[in-house]
């Protein structure tokens, strides 16, 4: 069989086509890049703020009912400052969160005089559990 010079002068030109990219590709210098380290925000802005401004009113009932002192508002403070670092750690995570919250209500409570425990054992608590109990009174 006799083969034409056009066909192997094509199929030459078709493998030089196939490889040549590979080869300069080969040839250049890799660049790495840095992973991009990104600063640690709330996957949900929104609702952070929304928690904020919930806690924020839930302070200041409590302070109002209450009638907390100064220096219960200051340790209050520096609770909810202390409660926000663990729920920031517990983030996605159901029952971490659940554990959070009611070691929250208790150690809210530890801050309290005896007589001021008892209206806030009276009071419903924040969030889910408060919503569910002021509904079971409308009822």
């Amino acid at each position: 069989m006799k083969t034409s010079p056009k066909l192997v002068l094509t199929l030459l030109a078709l493998g030089l086509g196939v490889t040549a990219p590979t080869a300069r590709a080969a040839n250049q210098p890799t660049v790495e890049v840095a992973p991009q380290v990104t600063p640690e925000k709330s996957h949900h802005p929104v609702a952070e703020k929304r928690v904020k401004k919930a806690v924020a009113a839930h302070d200041k009932t409590l302070t109002e009912k209450l009638k907390l002192t100064a220096e219960q508002q200051e340790k209050l403070a520096a609770l909810r400052k202390e409660q926000g670092e663990e729920l920031k750690a517990a983030q996605g995570d159901r029952g971490k969160l659940r554990e959070a919250a009611v070691a929250s209500r208790a150690q809210v409570r530890a801050i309290l005089t005896p007589e001021q425990q008892k209206e806030f054992d009276a009071m419903p608590p924040e969030g889910r559990a408060g919503k569910k109990a002021k509904k079971g009174e409308q009822s």
